[in-house]
């Protein structure tokens, strides 16, 4: 345990009268909470309490942070769970039948098209590429020692070219700085719940506010052609076992693959959650580590002297557990994905609450990362919590980045080993101060990020 508690920003946890109803009034706060943040909308008793069943405008819901449920309707009997109607309106319009929202059999032949890419040791074969790209990043950051960089922007613009450069053959180029600043924009218009879709209102009625986004969509979505008409126009001989690739290839031995739109919706799956995801996770990280000297001395410690030189890349993550601790915890306060959300198709039980069909199952790993019966402090940053015999008492599926079951994130390896070099290669050169005038205050726009872009003051180590 740090000696030193820091208490990282987050929402407080709004009040609610015991035994309130519904009202009009509740309903327009309702609205407001969810347009500025859907992280603010969770209640003090969310936090202390396993299961609520609210009804909303009409439609019955279990909001259940218990891990045995959790376990229950994710994994075990996932098969009775479909994806819900405000999955799909959040992401179709921008990845249409990719791997987040697919399902059925297209889901099926996709997911198991993509799996080799993603093995381990795939996954070990892409270190090498990422700690090239990390020490590129280092170098031109360490260039600029004394000045003041946007954090949020410089680990968007890096977890793009890890992916790039992994999972393309190198010959397809994308403009990586143009592509996250539309994705960045996309989230920041469109990231949020429309309030017709809260209301479950027919798909024609029009989005009033989605204008732009419809335009952003189209930008990127061109990008992406542009990467697959590239492949297409290479002659057969010169292409290779990628991503892109196998994705070109998948269901060909069955007679039935993918078209050209459904390989790029997962293109532009796997290029905007992808690094989306990553970048937000190590940008809160670095945010935290200058937040928490302590913690930050312990790591640079700890990279110092792993010895990582001679050491293959793949192995780095295995050497530095306290750097991966780090990592861990930031994922724990500020998850990605801070909701998942699936549709009962059949009757369940889930703890000691009956399901119907048709009921909407809610958990949130915002709350459940937080919840005061599941862990101590916590609200605080703490890393320790993820060494040794603290990590092992954790109870299962009470932290769940990635999410879990059939549809846990295929990329969760990738993801984590890249975060390990990366935090590994920068440690190595640089120190970074947070120098905003405000801190950044967790928002969710699809995934969690920070409401600045965190400025950080460089600093050439050595």
């Amino acid at each position: 345990m740090l000696d030193t508690a820091f208490t990282p920003p987050a929402p407080t946890p709004r009040y609610v009268p015991p035994g309130a109803r519904p009202s009009l009034q509740g309903y327009l706060r309702y609205f407001q909470i969810m347009r500025r943040n859907p992280l603010e909308i969770w209640t003090e008793g969310h936090y202390r309490e396993f299961v609520w069943t609210p009804r909303v405008f009409g439609q019955p819901y279990v909001i259940t942070h218990d891990p045995e449920a959790v376990r229950r309707f994710l994994v075990t009997n996932a098969d009775n769970y479909g994806l819900t109607r405000l999955r799909r309106a959040l992401f179709e319009p921008l990845i249409g039948d990719g791997l987040l929202i697919a399902e059925g059999d297209l889901w099926k032949r996709t997911r198991k098209a993509l799996t080799p890419v993603f093995n381990h040791r795939n996954v070990r074969g892409f270190a090498p590429v990422m700690r090239d790209v990390a020490v590129r990043e280092a170098e031109a950051l360490a260039k600029r020692d004394g000045e003041t960089v946007l954090m949020s922007r410089e680990m968007l613009n890096l977890a793009l070219n890890v992916l790039t450069a992994c999972l393309f053959s190198g010959d397809e180029a994308i403009d990586t700085e143009r592509f996250s600043r539309n994705l960045d924009r996309l989230l920041h218009v469109a990231g949020m719940p429309h309030p017709l879709d809260l209301m479950a209102a027919p798909a024609w009625l029009p989005r009033l506010g989605r204008g732009e986004a419809t335009g952003i969509v189209v930008q990127l979505r061109s990008q992406v052609n542009a990467l697959l008409a590239a492949r297409r126009a290479r002659p057969k001989e010169t292409g290779t076992d990628d991503f892109l690739s196998l994705l070109m290839n998948a269901g060909a031995d069955e007679g039935a693959p993918l078209s050209d739109k459904e390989i790029v919706d997962n293109l532009i799956t796997f290029l905007a959650a992808g690094h989306e995801t990553t970048a937000r996770t190590l940008t809160w990280t670095f945010y935290l580590l200058s937040k928490s000297p302590e913690a930050l001395d312990r790591a640079v410690a700890e990279v110092d002297g792993a010895g990582l030189d001679d050491e293959d890349p793949a192995d780095w993550a295995a050497r530095l557990p306290f750097v991966t601790a780090v990592i861990k915890e930031s994922m724990r306060l500020y998850p990605a994905a801070a909701i998942f959300s699936r549709l009962a198709l059949g009757p369940d039980r889930l703890g000691d609450v009956d399901i119907a069909p048709g009921t909407e199952i809610i958990t949130s790993p915002w709350v459940l990362h937080r919840h005061d019966k599941l862990w101590a402090r916590p609200w605080v940053f703490d890393p320790d919590r993820f060494m040794g015999a603290a990590a092992d008492a954790i109870p299962r599926h009470a932290y769940m980045p990635f999410g879990a079951g059939p549809r846990i994130c295929i990329g969760a390896s990738f993801s984590m080993q890249e975060m390990a070099i990366v935090l590994a290669v920068f440690l190595t050169r640089l120190r970074f101060e947070h120098v905003g005038r405000e801190e950044p205050q967790p928002i969710m726009r699809i995934t969690v990020q920070p409401s600045t872009d965190v400025p950080m003051r460089i600093a050439r180590r050595g």
